[in-house]
């Protein structure tokens, strides 16, 4: 698997992985305020073609710029089931685009659940279901690298805020518990830097729930 984090201008703007094998995909993709993302993408690609665009929550700093992406790219566009209506009605207040000041293009995109599996040709991902930071939320696991791109559920020390719509502080700590069983090296977050410690660490001996983003 070969990885390539490509960077944004925008404060506001998720981190944004390009994932390959013989096949590749982009793992969010900003709010699409920056106007060079596209062209990022174009670069770190090289010639090839953009299979998939695979959306790890409805949020708009994650998923903004996905009618764009989608656009140019000619790529496919997936997202969690539960997380799918507010980005395909383009709805302001579950997306948080509207508190972000983000305007949000809807996009048609087709819905993953626990278990699917995306064959990016010699390594797949699987989808993980957690919800938790969105009722739809989803983590992206490569069994052959231990490596999981987690969106907002969890970072290198810490986990993904309850308090926005269709957001749950119990859907998260069964999300968090059901990550500590998975045999996971690097974490590859959807905010802050990517780290090999795993989510084990973000469950502490009370059990209390952390994070910001």
């Amino acid at each position: 698997m070969t990885v390539v984090q490509i960077g944004s201008a925008v404060p506001l703007d998720s981190n944004v992985y390009l994932v390959s094998g013989t096949r590749t995909a982009l793992v969010d993709c900003g709010t699409g305020l920056d106007g060079s993302m596209c062209a990022r993408v174009e670069r770190a690609l090289a010639g090839r073609r953009l299979d998939y665009l695979l959306l790890t929550h409805c949020h708009a700093d994650h998923c903004g710029g996905a009618a764009e992406v989608a656009g140019r790219f000619g790529c496919r566009a997936l997202i969690g089931a539960a997380d799918a209506a507010p980005v395909e009605s383009g709805d302001g207040a579950v997306t948080f685009a509207d508190q972000l000041g983000v305007g949000f293009r809807p996009l048609r995109c087709e819905p993953v659940s626990e278990g699917d599996r995306i064959d990016l040709g010699g390594l797949t991902l699987e989808v993980i279901e957690t919800p938790g930071h969105t009722a739809g939320s989803v983590c992206y696991y490569d069994a052959s690298s231990a490596a999981l791109f987690s969106g907002d559920t969890v970072f290198r020390s810490g986990c993904g805020r309850t308090d926005l719509p269709t957001g749950s502080d119990a859907d998260m700590r069964r999300s968090l518990e059901k990550l500590r069983n998975v045999n996971i090296r690097t974490v590859y977050p959807g905010h802050g830097p990517v780290g090999g410690d795993g989510p084990a660490s973000v469950l502490g001996a009370s059990g209390t729930l952390g994070g910001s983003e």
